[in-house]
């Protein structure tokens, strides 16, 4: 007889997958632990994984921000340590000893 396929709250799943994952412990063991097939679990981790690679493969678009975000702290970079350097030079203006020469 064919069962009929359970619908599982989108938190279900995630939770479940952080369990499989922190517990360190195969497939069949979280699935009997909260009494769902491994088969679905084994689903659920195969397209978490595969949705982390999508997230971690950075596209252009993401690379080009990526170069435009360095490129301007790069920029405040440069403009702190000119500050930096200004600031320093006048501390040692101010606290000579006047009366040295």
């Amino acid at each position: 007889m064919y069962k009929q396929a359970k619908d599982y709250p989108h938190e279900f799943k995630i939770q479940a997958i952080k369990r499989y994952l922190e517990n360190g412990r195969r497939v069949n063991y979280t699935a009997k632990e909260l009494g769902i097939p491994e088969s679905t679990l084994r689903g659920w981790r195969d397209k978490y994984m595969d949705e982390l690679k999508k997230e971690d493969t950075p596209s252009k678009k993401k690379k080009k921000d990526y170069e435009t975000l360095l490129k301007e702290k790069e920029k405040i970079i440069q403009q702190l340590e000119e500050e930096n350097l200004i600031l320093k030079k006048s501390i040692g203006i101010f606290t000579r000893d006047p009366r040295q020469k």
